[in-house]
């Protein structure tokens, strides 16, 4: 019996820690293993293992604190990104999720950026940056971030250091 509770209860925490992101778990599943498609996730405890032990300022080690997990799909063949879009793909599959909301939204010639943000009251709970166009990526970060802390580390005059360490 009590094998059968353990079983139980870890299969239980194991389906409710593996939420299911609508478009950001079908892109991770259906990208992964494609050739010329990069593809990390990083649970938080490396992450804050990694905010404990940098050489970083204390907004950026506080930014790091806050995150409890990241993904990233980035597409890296050129072949590839001709062929895909991310943005176009899963766009809608996200924003039809009613949980997340718009932050920022970049449209260029060739090139779509949307952040997706989930807050709950002051916090961000979960973030979406979706990219498609040219270059191809979808980055979904999880925690519990206030916005002025990433304010302090986003740069939009300079769109190769948008969100980035300043260093």
């Amino acid at each position: 019996m009590k094998r059968i509770a353990l079983i139980l209860s870890v299969g239980l925490f194991l389906m409710t820690s593996c939420v299911y992101e609508s478009g950001v778990s079908e892109a991770y599943s259906k990208y992964r293993f494609k050739d010329g498609v990069t593809t990390v996730s990083v649970p938080g405890w490396v992450i804050h293992l990694a905010a404990g032990i940098g050489d970083l300022e204390e907004s950026e080690r506080d930014l790091l604190k806050s995150i409890d997990g990241v993904k990233v799909i980035a597409v890296e063949d050129d072949n590839l990104n001709a062929r895909i879009d991310l943005h176009e793909e899963f766009y809608k599959k996200i924003s039809e999720k009613k949980d997340y909301e718009q932050l920022m939204v970049v449209r260029e010639q060739d090139q779509s950026v949307t952040i997706f943000g989930r807050m709950d009251e002051s916090l961000i709970k979960e973030m979406v940056i979706l990219v498609g166009g040219d270059d191809n990526a979808l980055i979904y970060v999880k925690g519990e971030i206030s916005p002025e802390i990433l304010n302090n580390q986003i740069d939009i005059s300079n769109p190769d250091r948008f969100l980035s360490f300043k260093h």
